[in-house]
């Protein structure tokens, strides 16, 4: 497939895409992409949102791209409030674990077992230093975090926001 055709097929039932361009490109460059979605096992199912991203996510691989599932099992266990309406309630590493397994198995009923390569961020999580977290953290403003519509929405309610 010529590039043009297959972000044709991606754009498909996608809502949108952010940098299209920028995808085009890379699509361009003829070779397999990396394509990345990062789930949290804070329950030991997936959702039917997930099926969405997943399906999209097999699409990719059916166009010949790798697929990398990231298991959040170092965010799971904090609490990581992003997308969420509420800080999720913080989970001990075995709870993450085993729900990391029941993610792994629902996930691999959608993607390609051949084609999917799965890690954790805790692998590189647990290995920075606090100078390192502060670097990290130091790429976000707080205004971009203000103008997420999950955070807006914890504010107008007068809901807390954890700086975590």
């Amino acid at each position: 497939m010529q590039p043009a055709e297959t972000l044709a097929a991606l754009k498909q039932g996608a809502a949108q895409i952010i940098s299209e361009p920028a995808l085009e490109q890379k699509l361009a460059l003829g070779r397999p992409l990396r394509v990345k979605l990062g789930v949290d096992p804070s329950t030991t199912d997936l959702h039917l949102g997930h099926s969405i991203v997943l399906r999209k996510l097999r699409q990719f691989q059916d166009l010949g791209h790798q697929a990398v599932l990231i298991i959040g099992d170092f965010t799971a266990m904090i609490g990581d409030p992003s997308g969420r309406s509420a800080t999720r309630p913080h989970l001990t590493h075995k709870e993450v674990l085993v729900n990391a397994q029941t993610y792994r198995e629902q996930a691999l009923k959608i993607l390609d077992p051949a084609r999917t390569e799965i890690v954790c961020n805790g692998d590189w999580f647990r290995a920075m230093s606090y100078e390192e977290v502060i670097r990290l953290n130091s790429r976000v403003t707080l205004q971009q975090m203000l103008q997420r519509e999950d955070f807006h929405a914890r504010i107008d309610k007068q809901e807390a926001i954890h700086a975590h």
